[in-house]
């Protein structure tokens, strides 16, 4: 049962009575289960779900609007029972977890840690599901993802020895997953230590469009130049780059415009206009080069989200006092700190690579997760905001829609 629970908010503008209004429903993936935060579209008082799937490890959340009845996904993980991709028709009442179908060839000698990443198909193809999981993989289903395979050009790639220790979860994650809203055949995935890479056929072949990365960010470049001197390098193409600049830990396309991704990297932020055929460093005007989390609006005005870390204090990779979302609306010439509403000084958090979303309403909100169990939103684009109630477990992903 939901428990009613409600912000203090400004004084709400007085609207015509509609006979129907849309809700935004913000699901939350934490490290002891999922939650889901109800509101209107005003997004002025806020209901939260109690815990869903209590124990299991919530890597990321999703909902697939192609169908009558909205189906939630969860990239659903549990130290004893196991990785899967739960389904919910039912607003997250009940689950089903069982995913045949998810896993490894025999042949491989490898087994998923863990489900990462859960991204529904193109309205073209009603029923395709994709999943990416690790050690990197992707996954296909074809039935709103009651069954699954693998996408075996991307299983068996030819670099994946190249792609981390195998069998661990942190390395070698296949974590983001972009559609072409265009061309449901153009499809983008990001892995760890292994680059991002673009199909236009469907999945049958897959081309590197990370190489072209290249940082420019002083202290970013420092510590670039220590890691090539340092440490050996393995004999690589040489469209691998032996450093990992490449190594994003979120990929996002601009659904505004399909030609321009954006990837938060462990070096900085880049930009591409050219679908990944090169890219541009971003970073300037930015705290730091080191981050997880990145969010789009979804409609216009245009605006970016990251979370910068600190980085060269000891491993510290929290913000330092003063919790701040930051903004371009320019396309990264510019950045500005979006902290009204936000905790501080003396507020040490951080958040993961999900943990950033915008809910694509028409006066776009968006949403982030810390770290420290704390959920806020932000109005107007991030210009002022207010946590949510409750203080969840440590908070793995956040992803905020409107259902009609």
């Amino acid at each position: 049962m939901a428990t009613a629970l409600t912000n203090p908010a400004p004084p709400a503008p007085d609207y015509p009575e509609e006979q129907h209004m849309s809700r935004v429903n913000v699901l939350v993936g934490t490290r002891k289960g999922a939650f889901i935060y109800t509101s209107d579209a005003r997004r002025e008082s806020w209901e939260i779900s109690e815990p869903m799937m209590p124990g299991w490890t919530i890597n990321h959340m999703a909902v697939d609007l192609r169908r009558g009845t909205p189906r939630f996904y969860a990239g659903a993980n549990h130290w004893a029972w196991g990785p899967s991709v739960a389904r919910s028709d039912d607003g997250g009442a009940t689950w089903e977890q069982r995913s045949p179908g998810l896993a490894f060839p025999q042949d491989m000698g490898l087994n998923i840690a863990a489900v990462w990443h859960v991204e529904p198909g193109h309205a073209k193809e009603p029923g395709v599901v994709y999943a990416g999981t690790a050690p990197a993989a992707l996954f296909k289903s074809v039935d709103y993802g009651d069954s699954w395979e693998p996408v075996e050009a991307i299983t068996r790639h030819k670099l994946r020895h190249l792609w981390g220790p195998t069998g661990s979860v942190g390395d070698s994650s296949l974590h983001s997953i972009q559609v072409d809203p265009r061309d449901p055949q153009r499809l983008y995935i990001s892995i760890s230590s292994g680059g991002t890479y673009l199909t236009e056929n469907g999945g049958e072949d897959w081309d590197l469009r990370s190489h072209g990365v290249v940082v420019t960010t002083p202290a970013a470049k420092e510590i670039l130049a220590m890691i090539v001197e340092n440490f050996p390098q393995p004999e690589l193409p040489p469209d691998v780059d032996p450093a990992a600049i490449d190594e994003f830990h979120k990929l996002l396309l601009d659904p505004k415009n399909p030609d321009r991704l954006w990837g938060q990297a462990h070096f900085g932020v880049f930009k591409s206009e050219r679908s990944g055929k090169d890219w541009q460093d971003v970073t300037e005007g930015l705290p730091s080069f080191h981050g997880f989390p990145l969010a789009i609006t979804r409609r216009a005005p245009d605006a970016v989200f990251v979370l910068p870390l600190e980085h060269q204090r000891d491993n510290f990779r929290v913000q330092p006092g003063q919790l701040a979302v930051w903004r371009t609306c320019d396309g990264g010439k510019t950045w500005e700190a979006c902290t009204n509403g936000l905790p501080g000084p003396h507020d040490y958090q951080s958040a993961y690579r999900e943990a950033l979303s915008t809910d694509g309403c028409e006066d776009e909100g968006v949403y982030l997760g810390t770290t420290n169990g704390e959920v806020y939103y932000g109005a107007e684009r991030g210009e002022r905001w207010q946590r949510l109630p409750g203080t969840l477990p440590p908070i793995l992903s956040v992803t905020a829609v409107e259902i009609p």
